[in-house]
């Protein structure tokens, strides 16, 4: 859980409404990803975005905000996914600084509701 005080920072990134079809050239051919069909059968009312953007997404922030943009200084990241993402949504990282290399994240929507809880960033 992140701390009852104000984040150390905070990284706002809208993703492309097509970013679910761009991400599907990693490999992942689910049909949840792309299908709205499929999607509604599986009770969303459209295709939501594949996990591991959301987690790229917030690496992303990371990298920017703790890590100046250098790969080297990312160590470890850990998340648990607890909502899902639309092509389309705001998504907001913030991090807690619980020491030098350590910061608790959590990464919400534009609706503030929390996608990526229970997360912590290891850097160098």
């Amino acid at each position: 859980m992140p701390p009852e005080r104000e984040p150390d920072f905070s990284d706002e990134m809208t993703i492309s409404k097509n970013q679910n079809l761009i991400y599907r050239l990693s490999g992942d051919i689910n049909p949840l990803h792309v299908d709205p069909d499929f999607a509604k059968m599986a009770g969303y009312d459209r295709c939501i975005l594949h996990g591991l953007c959301t987690y790229g997404f917030a690496g992303r922030a990371i990298m920017r905000n703790l890590c100046n943009n250098d790969p080297k200084r990312f160590k470890s990241f850990e998340v648990r996914f607890s909502n899902v993402v639309f092509p389309g949504d705001t998504l907001i990282t913030e991090g807690w600084k619980v020491s030098d290399e350590r910061y608790i994240i959590q990464t919400k929507n534009q609706d503030g509701k929390v996608v990526l809880s229970n997360a912590a960033v290891e850097i160098r």
